[in-house]
């Protein structure tokens, strides 16, 4: 069955909670455990009924967001997933006030109530008003994305085409490429800033009406932070600035060498050698034969897998015209298959985003074909972001497949990627807890706060001179903000995981991969901490993983940099 032929039908969301609702009342009054755990299956599988639909819809909806009736699908998503939320909550309290409690641990896991307490503390019938407009405002900014265009060089041309160019060798291409997309987002700017306004009063409201001091509280709670809270995150972001900003600034120094520039500008950040970026050697079709192949030399398993999520056309990753913007993993419960949605560029990172999203795909596959608890699907974001991320760099040894003779400047691209991805996503995160604790800071407050953090994190862009990007506006194009507070840190605490197994696979690689797998197969069932704990992972929250990571990643750059040009 292909994915385009999958049946879909609208959910009945007031019949699903009437349904709901009358097992939950058995639940309740229930004097037996095995009772209990009975009807948590038949809840778990009205959400699975439900979860499919909506998943489908979702996927065709962001496919072309020109499409009227997935675009009709996707409001009705928007105002009826707080009915949904309301109910899960609903079954999250019930599971918490249960006496039964041990024995729904022992069948279910531990992690099951762990999350049923934070969950039921997030929705309340009060607040589904306010959460259909957080929906629809989310939506508004997703379409707004998707559908701008500009000319350049006689062309209409989306956000995601111009910054395809960005990566050009040709610099005159890139600087008028980049100029063109902050002209764009020029244009957007009033528009996001209201957006984005509207959002922080929405949540900031819907915090307070369940009891929280601000939203920053509310956030961690919707993503299931059972075993860390704000201090800690703070503590990672200094650790960033004390261990990772200083090797990234010494690492952008040395490529303006590279490429023979006096100071870092926007158009040139992501070119990182003077005879040009690595580039797959062929084109999307060409790159996805070849990841079967590199898939194959790791494990035959999981080469076939992905060999049949192509031929299901469970992978979606040429872009088009009404397409929206980014890439994700996601999965479809009643099918037991998941569904890899992706715009490639002809760019080094499209090799990056498949390998990232398969590892997700790949995770889900291997833990879910005998499992049938939603929560478990995937583990909370930082967990689930280790397994996508480590799959970048367990392709390594193969990627020759894809980059030819080009493959150790990928490799070196890849790794300075990893350093300055971690202070972008800090300031992000830092930048998130200012605002959502100061919601009533105008427009040009909220871009002066950014344009400070940002300066404490990316020292090198402070000489950034486009207008846009002056006023402290760069923030915008950053799809979490809107759609998934708090959770781009998260790929920063995955990103410290796997490049401990990234440094495990320069001198033992069937060691790492069994790591990797050992963390795939345990899928959601338990907590971050409890995750890498199981699997011999140093927490990022503790000096200890930087000092073992920054040594051996600044002695790899140095020793393979004679390799490059």
């Amino acid at each position: 069955m292909k994915f385009e032929n999958l049946y879909y039908k609208r959910p009945d969301i007031e019949e699903f909670e009437g349904k709901v609702l009358q097992l939950l009342e058995r639940f309740k009054v229930s004097d037996s455990h095995l009772e209990q755990l009975e009807l948590i299956d038949q809840i778990n599988s009205l959400r699975a009924d439900v979860l499919t639909m909506l998943t489908i819809a979702q996927i065709r909806s962001h496919l072309d967001t020109l499409d009227v009736k997935y675009q009709k699908e996707q409001k009705y998503i928007n105002q009826n997933w707080p009915t949904y939320e309301k109910v899960v909550a609903l079954f999250h309290e019930h599971l918490s006030d249960s006496p039964f409690k041990d024995e729904i641990k022992k069948n279910f896991g531990e992690q099951l109530v762990n999350l049923a307490g934070v969950s039921q503390r997030t929705v309340s019938p009060e607040i589904i008003e306010d959460l259909i407009k957080e929906n629809n405002l989310i939506s508004e900014y997703t379409k707004l994305m998707a559908n701008s265009t500009i000319e350049f060089r006689g062309e209409k041309s989306t956000f995601s085409q111009l910054e395809a160019k960005l990566f050009s060798s040709d610099r005159t291409i890139r600087k008028q490429a980049g100029e063109k997309k902050y002209e764009l987002l020029g244009h957007l700017e009033y528009k996001i800033d209201q957006i984005f306004d509207k959002l922080i009063k929405v949540r900031t409201t819907i915090a307070k009406k369940l009891g929280y001091d601000s939203f920053v509280e509310l956030g961690y709670a919707r993503l299931s932070r059972v075993d860390y809270k704000q201090f800690e995150v703070e503590v990672f972001r200094e650790l960033i600035l004390k261990y990772i900003v200083p090797i990234a600034e010494k690492t952008r120094d040395k490529q303006l060498i590279r490429l023979g520039l006096e100071k870092m500008t926007f158009y040139d950040e992501d070119i990182r050698f003077s005879s040009g970026n690595p580039v797959p050697k062929g084109d999307s079709k060409w790159i996805v034969s070849n990841f079967e192949e590199i898939l194959n030399e790791i494990s035959l398993e999981a080469g076939e897998f992905f060999k049949s999520m192509c031929t299901s056309h469970l992978i979606d990753i040429i872009p088009k015209e009404g397409k929206a913007r980014g890439s994700y993993a996601t999965y479809l419960c009643n099918e037991k298959k998941p569904y890899i949605f992706a715009n490639m560029n002809g760019t080094r990172k499209d090799i990056k985003v498949l390998s990232h999203e398969f590892g997700h795909a790949w995770q889900m596959y291997l833990f879910n074909q005998h499992n049938s608890i939603p929560e478990y699907i995937l583990p909370t974001k930082e967990g689930c972001e280790i397994h996508s991320i480590s799959m970048e760099f367990l392709i390594w040894p193969y990627l020759e497949k894809v980059f030819g003779e080009d493959a150790d400047k990928y490799r070196f691209a890849h790794l300075e990627d990893a350093l300055f991805s971690m202070p972008y996503r800090a300031a992000i995160d830092e930048f998130q807890h200012f605002i959502y604790k100061n919601p009533s800071l105008s427009y040009s407050d909220r871009k002066e706060i950014w344009t400070e953090i940002e300066c404490k994190y990316m020292p090198y862009k402070a000489n950034y001179d486009h207008p846009y990007l002056k006023r402290g506006s760069y923030w915008q194009q950053q799809a979490h903000l809107f759609t998934s507070p708090f959770y781009y840190i998260d790929y920063a605490l995955a990103q410290m995981c796997a490049l401990q197994i990234w440094c495990n696979a320069q001198t033992n690689e069937p060691k790492a991969w069994k790591v990797y797998m050992d963390l795939c197969n345990l899928g959601g069932s338990k907590s971050f901490l409890q995750l890498l704990e199981q699997s011999g992972i140093t927490s990022p929250f503790e000096e200890e993983g930087f000092i073992f990571i920054t040594g051996l990643i600044e002695l790899w750059l140095e020793s393979n940099e004679k390799n490059i040009k």
